[in-house]
């Protein structure tokens, strides 16, 4: 009995792996960047993805996300690629939603009329004190 459940423990494993590393191969990357603190006080940290699946969806990717907890956070692409004050960011964004979690990954969809390389960078914002929490340059792929 105990075998069965070793076999059945070690087949699961592996199934889920293949899962994600076929998962992982159906995307393409067109970007990558790395989160850092939007200032002293309001931190974050974490990796950004931009991909695109074999549908032709395309994602922004919060990976690893660390974010101190603040009101009304969202998630911008924004025109500037190293954006230090409110204006910098509110001259021209795009939200792509609610900040659904301040920890893990995460997904956003991005609009399919969207020129990627029109935008610079990926911030966490608070729409309330209309700062930024965190700040991803985008390296284009």
């Amino acid at each position: 009995m105990r075998r069965r459940v070793f076999l059945a423990a070690a087949a699961g494993t592996l199934g889920a792996l293949f899962f994600s590393i076929r998962a992982a191969a159906d995307l393409s990357v067109l970007g990558t960047g790395v989160f850092r603190d939007g200032d002293p006080v309001h931190r974050g940290s974490g990796n950004l993805r931009i991909s695109r699946a074999d549908s032709g969806a395309r994602s922004v990717e919060l990976l690893g996300m660390q974010i101190v907890p603040g009101p009304n956070l969202f998630v911008y692409l924004v025109e500037n690629e190293d954006p230090l004050f409110p204006e910098d960011v509110e001259v021209k964004f795009l939200s792509l939603g609610k900040l659904k979690s301040l920890t893990g990954d995460q997904s956003y969809a991005i609009p399919v009329d969207v020129d990627l390389a029109a935008w610079g960078s990926v911030v966490v914002w608070c729409d309330t004190f209309k700062t930024a929490f965190a700040v991803g340059t985008i390296a284009h792929i």
